[in-house]
């Protein structure tokens, strides 16, 4: 068997602090994923690696990892009753199993496996003290790691972990767990924000009200459970028709949503509403009496800084034209 790979603990000291600046500098969950497999791929000396997360059913979700020290995304679901992982996650001990592949992904198999290959599995461990995943690496049956090495790629699996919990208390934090969308208390936050910057250094602001039409017959006709895939499927268009690094797309209440636009005048906030008041109408839903289609009504309101109003009132102006669209037959936009 070959000797244990000798490596330099300052130069790992060096490696894990740029690694945690790295990981904790952003809260996007995918980036943190994609981060975290090249960090993990450099410091554990393997190719091949697998990112796991732990799902609420019991499931782990491979959310990505390193396939020829590539970063790739993955969103695949294995079983872990019964597997190598079920024991692992269980001891919440790093060790080695035979290895097979999942889409190119490293994994522990309970038979032989792959000949002259084993697999790592070392379980991401929150603050806790709970495993919230487990990350798999991909290696020749003679590597071998020293305990210094393991200690220090130990370190590192708990920086990732802490960033990974970050991140999913950060989206619970903001993000309407039933749509996706933002959630109320973000609006009011950066609505607050964007009042301040037209104040202070001028520009444009519109925003754009929307409520889905005679929601209520939806439920009273389906039930609750079809009227909240209306409402993530609505939100679903919704979120794909605003600018993705700009716009602020929130659910406001019930079946009510509300969009905020910066630096945008009244006719491109018209043409964004237009859009998804179409794509909504033209969106065919699947119900259990078959399909059905749905439409949605919204208003707009606008102020730059020579207009530049109380952000309650620019809201009142979105809502009171939002009211006139219903009032007007619904399933149209109409402006302040």
């Amino acid at each position: 068997m070959d000797a244990p790979i000798k490596h330099d603990i300052e130069e790992d000291i060096i490696t894990l602090g740029f690694a945690a600046r790295l990981l904790m500098a952003n809260l996007d969950r995918d980036l943190i994923i994609e981060r975290a497999a090249e960090n993990l791929g450099d410091f554990g000396k393997s190719e091949n690696i697998g990112l796991f997360l732990l799902e609420p059913e019991g499931k782990l979700l491979c959310a990505g990892g390193l396939i020829a020290n590539v970063a790739v995304a993955r969103s695949l679901k294995v079983a872990v009753e019964g597997t190598p992982f079920e024991r692992i996650l269980a001891d919440k001990c790093p060790d080695y199993c035979s290895l097979e592949y999942i889409e190119g992904i490293p994994a522990p198999c309970a038979g032989e496996g792959i000949a002259k290959r084993k697999c790592l599995c070392a379980p991401l461990i929150a603050a806790n003290n709970q495993p919230i995943g487990m990350v798999t690496f991909d290696y020749t049956d003679d590597f071998t790691f020293s305990p210094l090495m393991m200690q220090s790629l130990l370190l590192l699996l708990t920086i990732v972990a802490v960033a990974l919990e970050t991140s999913r208390l950060f989206q619970m934090a903001v993000y309407d767990g039933l749509t996706g969308l933002y959630i109320r208390r973000y609006f009011d936050l950066r609505l607050a924000e964007e009042e301040n910057r037209i104040k202070r250094y001028g520009g444009k602001l519109a925003i754009l009200m929307l409520d889905i039409d005679h929601f209520k017959g939806v439920n009273d006709r389906y039930g609750h459970q079809m009227g909240d895939d209306v409402l993530r499927e609505v939100a679903g268009i919704v979120k794909l028709s605003v600018r993705q690094a700009l716009d602020s797309p929130c659910r406001y209440g019930g079946e009510e949503y509300v969009v905020i636009l910066p630096d945008t005048d009244v006719s491109g906030a018209l043409v964004l509403a237009e859009r998804i008041r179409e794509r909504v109408q033209n969106h065919v839903m699947q119900g259990p009496e078959g399909p059905f289609n749905i439409t949605l009504s919204g208003g707009i309101a606008f102020m730059d800084q020579p207009g530049f109003m109380p952000r309650m009132e620019l809201l009142k102006k979105a809502d009171d034209a939002l009211y006139r669209a219903k009032e007007k037959g619904r399933n149209q936009i109409q402006v302040s």
